[in-house]
């Protein structure tokens, strides 16, 4: 067994830990750009725990907050235009992983002379990245715990990871106070990201012990929280351990990878512009199944750790009940079960085939996908 390991250099975990934020930002300097979405951060009221220790601090902070929920090539290079117009030291994020992953291709690009899109299909990556601090809001993408940036080209309608080994965060400070004020509809779409990240991380072609540890116990943790997290958005334990959850399985698919769900979901989010985790919640129980005969050992031992059956439990009968586990879970989450509530016609399955064919994740998938198999598990989705 050859792999890689890619592990966050600085992780400040637990409720309250924003409050250090301003001395670990002064350690890269005293300009501070704070990058967050359009509205989200004010909304929340999280606004004020994110910005306050950067001025108790007496850091010189400007502030970026025009990031799209699904970010694109021109919100990189106008973020790393800004960035470098007030000649920032250190770029921290605030936000879901739209804002992380803009910030993390700003940041990575920011002493690169070429233009955004020229990295986004190949150019090489030469130079050092601007420093940059990741602070999560929501439990689900973990971007805290990766080096790859998730970006449209809106011009061809393409979405892929750009993505470098520098890119982790200088620090990642994971709070979960900052996801208490999640509305029930974006925990349940972060949340089943997050959940996806796992069981694709545990089951792809790329294992390895660490990816393999670490899935099996975000999996544990998100399928024993998501629901109390999503009824009672103030319960502090359960949105503590979504938080431990989400930033596992972001190691879990740096480590290892993910598999058919994101390569499916990456297509169908750029074509009809549906949020990645409705969609990835949306496409699960199908591809679970599809993938269950080549992983029946592993899913079976999922929903043992997870508590879904008891220890002891037959692994062919736990795997089946896992998968039906999870179905039941998008369900309860109230997620669509067909992709043409997100939609899809009948009319786009090849267009979509011809968009998913090539993605590197549907590679790593457990299964081998044909172009007949994506057909027909496309339409049965429908």
């Amino acid at each position: 067994m050859l792999f890689d390991l890619f592990l966050p250099q600085r992780v400040l975990f637990g409720p309250g830990s924003t409050y250090r934020l301003g001395e670990e930002a002064g350690r890269f300097g005293t300009r501070v750009l704070l990058v967050s979405g359009r509205r989200s951060l004010k909304e929340t009221g999280n606004f004020e725990r994110v910005a306050a220790p950067l001025t108790a601090a007496k850091l010189e902070v400007a502030f970026y907050d025009r990031v799209d929920p699904e970010p694109s090539l021109q919100t990189v290079s106008a973020l790393r235009e800004y960035a470098r117009e007030k000649k920032c030291d250190v770029m921290i994020a605030a936000g879901g992983g739209s804002v992380l992953d803009a910030a993390k291709a700003a940041a990575g690009l920011f002493f690169e002379e070429g233009e955004v899109k020229d990295y986004f299909y190949g150019r090489e990556i030469t130079q050092k990245n601007l420093p940059w601090i990741a602070v999560p809001t929501t439990a689900g993408t973990g971007s805290e715990a990766t080096t790859n940036a998730v970006l449209i080209d809106e011009e061809d309608r393409k979405k892929q990871s750009l993505r470098h080994p520098h890119w982790l965060p200088d620090v990642a400070v994971v709070d979960p106070v900052l996801t208490m004020s999640q509305s029930k509809q974006l925990t349940a779409w972060a949340g089943l990201d997050a959940l996806t990240h796992a069981i694709e991380a545990h089951t792809c072609r790329f294992i390895n012990p660490l990816s393999n540890a670490v899935s099996t116990e975000a999996v544990r943790l998100i399928v024993q929280n998501i629901y109390t997290a999503y009824t009672v958005s103030r319960n502090r334990d359960a949105r503590e351990r979504m938080m431990q959850g989400s930033f596992l399985a972001g190691m879990a698919i740096q480590n290892a990878g993910v598999g058919a769900v994101h390569a499916m979901a990456h297509a169908i989010g750029v074509r009809y512009n549906k949020p990645h985790g409705l969609v990835c919640g949306t496409l699960l129980p199908m591809i679970m199944a599809f993938n269950l005969p080549l992983v029946e050992d592993k899913y079976g031992a999922l929903g043992i750790a997870a508590g879904v059956v008891p220890a002891g439990t037959e692994i062919s009968i736990a795997a089946e009940k896992f998968v039906h586990y999870v179905q039941r879970l998008v369900e309860r989450l109230g997620l669509p079960s067909r992709i043409s509530e997100l939609g899809v016609a009948e009319g786009d399955i090849e267009a979509l085939i011809e968009t998913i064919t090539p993605a590197g994740s549907l590679k790593t998938n457990p299964r081998r996908v044909t172009h007949k198999e994506m057909e027909e598990l496309l339409r049965e989705l429908l």
